[in-house]
């Protein structure tokens, strides 16, 4: 009996760490990769037109960019106007989507107005326009 009791006292509980370490560096990797994700995922670089009564929008599903030069770009892909219309009527699909149209400093109002005409006939009417806010 006392050479039992003696070799239940002698191992003592170890509290491994590494094991701790490594689901931590885990779940830092995984919380680091979703909120790139957050991050509006459009490379194209514009300069936004200003506005005193800008307002921050929330995040939305579907971001429109309009370059300088009057291309479509939509999730880092160039888009010709039919195939945007497609798209949105895809992403709409009896959901309420939001979009938002950004479109460079230089770009024409035509431009953003057929966009707007698109996103219209795809049955999408919550648009916003993308500014910089200027401040008053």
């Amino acid at each position: 009996m006392r050479r039992r009791r003696d070799s239940l006292a002698r191992e003592k509980p170890r509290l491994e760490i590494v094991p701790m370490i490594d689901i931590m560096m885990f779940l830092l990797v995984f919380f680091v990769m979703i909120v790139l994700r957050m991050i509006p995922d459009s490379g194209v670089t514009l300069s936004l037109p200003g506005a005193s009564t800008a307002q921050p929008l929330p995040h939305t599903q579907v971001v429109i960019v309009i370059d300088a030069q009057g291309n479509l770009h939509v999730k880092d892909q160039v888009m010709s106007s039919d195939a945007l219309e497609t798209y949105l009527q895809g992403v709409k699909a009896g959901n309420d989507t939001d979009v938002i149209i950004a479109g460079d400093k230089g770009t024409r109002l035509q431009q953003l107005m057929n966009v707007m005409d698109l996103t219209r006939k795809a049955g999408i009417t919550n648009i916003g326009i993308a500014t910089n806010n200027q401040g008053s």
